[in-house]
């Protein structure tokens, strides 16, 4: 468990006070998703009595806007809560670095970073952590009935067809046949940003990750700089790996439908999978999470192939906090209540 009484004390006892906002919204094509979460996790403060009167909740419709609520309601903390574009690629956050008001979630560059899958997938490979092979759209050569060529790589048919930055499986599409390619991607304005990947028939599972949060209680000024200074140490050693969640969608793959339709995928808590799979996932998640450089709660989507190889698809840096998101479910069978979550994230703020 990664919250105890003592630690909530201490986190509630620390923003008691301070004023905090949260950041939901925006103007992307995720942006109900982010509505949805951002009610949720800004009731789940103000059900802290510490926390009630000094908590607001900011739809972000423009940066002017923003920084002129911030800066009215004398902001302190943000509590981010935007997916996708300028929310969880570090736009926001560099607006916010530069007002001095601190953030929920990863830096500007790990959100950069982790937000662009192919540069994800990129220092996977470089790092020997298993991850499918990628095709940059831009890059197909020629395109046959039984499938793909680019420049120095071919996939057969069906492949998956992503946006390079973009979450919540917007956009995502099986094509299965030229046909049904030529269709989709003529529709396409800017090739630049879609990669193609082979379809991997499997199981598909979700990881979450999170930082074991240091209870600092009442040390001194020297000991508190000592701890923060051996943080990137305990990154290495103390990362916290929720239940691993099997994902069985009813639609062919998990899109944007199946994800947010109630009903439409059935969720296994835990994943079925024999222990030895089971520690190989962790093992090869956490890695994946450090050499990213990750520090706060991130989720790792992976598929499972029929041959019981494991390929690491993305990272979401900023997981949906909605009622069918993946994250609270993981919380839930750990019995990690909602609002403690929530107040947990806002701790990991250094």
């Amino acid at each position: 468990m990664i919250m105890n009484n003592e630690l909530k004390q201490n986190i509630l006892n620390r923003f008691k006070n301070k004023k905090i906002a949260v950041l939901y919204g925006g103007q992307n094509e995720e942006r109900e998703v982010s509505l949805r979460s951002g009610k949720n996790v800004y009731e789940a403060l103000i059900s802290f009595d510490e926390l009630k009167n000094n908590s607001i909740l900011i739809d972000v419709n423009d940066s002017y806007q923003l920084v002129k609520t911030l800066k009215e309601n004398n902001i302190e903390y943000c509590y981010n809560i935007l997916h996708g574009t300028s929310g969880e690629d570090g736009t926001i956050q560099g607006l916010l670095e530069s007002l001095n008001i601190k953030y929920t979630g990863e830096n500007i560059l790990v959100s950069a970073l982790c937000m662009n899958k192919v540069y994800t997938k990129r220092i996977w490979k470089s790092s020997n952590i298993p991850t499918s092979d990628f095709m940059l759209l831009k890059d197909v050569k020629e395109i046959y009935d039984d499938k793909i060529e680019g420049k120095s790589l071919s996939f057969n048919f069906p492949i998956i067809l992503k946006p390079i930055s973009s979450g919540s499986s917007v956009c995502v599409s099986l094509i299965k046949t030229k046909k049904e390619f030529d269709s989709i991607t003529s529709k396409i304005e800017n090739k630049n940003n879609y990669f193609l990947e082979p379809y991997i028939k499997g199981k598909e599972i979700t990881v979450g990750l999170v930082l074991v949060k240091e209870e600092e209680k009442k040390l001194k000024k020297e000991e508190r700089e000592k701890i923060r200074e051996k943080r990137e140490e305990r990154v290495k050693k103390e990362i916290y790996v929720f239940p691993i969640l099997g994902i069985n969608p009813k639609n062919e793959i998990y899109d944007y439908d199946a994800k947010y339709t109630p009903g439409k995928t059935e969720m296994e808590m835990p994943a079925k999978l024999s222990k030895e799979i089971e520690n190989k996932v962790i093992e090869i998640c956490k890695k994946a999470y450090n050499v990213l450089g990750c520090k706060g709660l991130s989720r790792i989507d992976a598929i499972i192939g029929e041959d019981n190889e494991i390929y690491l698809m993305e990272v979401n840096t900023q997981g949906g906090m909605t009622n069918t998101s993946d994250i609270p479910a993981m919380a839930k069978h750990i019995k990690l209540d909602f609002n403690d979550l929530v107040l947990y994230i806002l701790g990991l703020i250094d």
